[in-house]
């Protein structure tokens, strides 16, 4: 579990979306869990830690499609060129910072990091959709259904 200065991200599915999200807030855990903002969301068992805001890393921006324009998903980066790039494209709302992590340094994370690998849904079902994934299980099985492997994108506490 985390330790002070870290907040787990836990991640939900939603079976009628076939869509994957994370969250570190723990009210927006707790609506999710009680089916207040959108019904159907589903804990998966699966989750990573974080730094808190404030803490080491880099902040995460937290984007959701534009409604009417983008997609019905979230995404999150912590590399500011890729945030930048996502904030001034009209199909994405910046809603704010999600958590703090490292950056990966050449395709990996130092030996005390948990890895945390993003994963593209290729647009299955008519709508993108991020997954974040710090198992190789995971990732290979997503693969197996047509997933795309977009890299490590976060070192995070294991």
């Amino acid at each position: 579990g985390p330790t002070a200065g870290e907040r787990p991200a836990i991640e939900f599915y939603n079976p009628s979306l076939d869509h994957y999200f994370v969250t570190a807030e723990p009210a927006e855990a707790a609506m999710l869990d009680a089916g207040v903002v959108v019904p159907g969301w589903q804990r998966t068992g699966y989750a990573f830690n974080t730094f808190a805001p404030g803490a080491l890393g880099a902040p995460a921006c937290r984007f959701f499609g534009t409604p009417g324009i983008g997609p019905s998903s979230h995404f999150f980066t912590i590399d500011a060129a890729e945030c930048a790039k996502v904030r001034a494209n009209s199909a994405w709302t910046f809603e704010g910072l999600a958590f703090q992590a490292e950056l990966p340094g050449v395709g990996t994370c130092p030996g005390d990091r948990a890895v945390v690998t993003r994963l593209y849904n290729n647009g299955k079902g008519g709508q993108a959709n991020h997954r974040y994934a710090t198992s190789r299980e995971v990732a290979g099985n997503m693969v197996g259904e047509g997933w795309v492997v977009e890299g490590p994108v976060f070192c995070t506490p294991p």
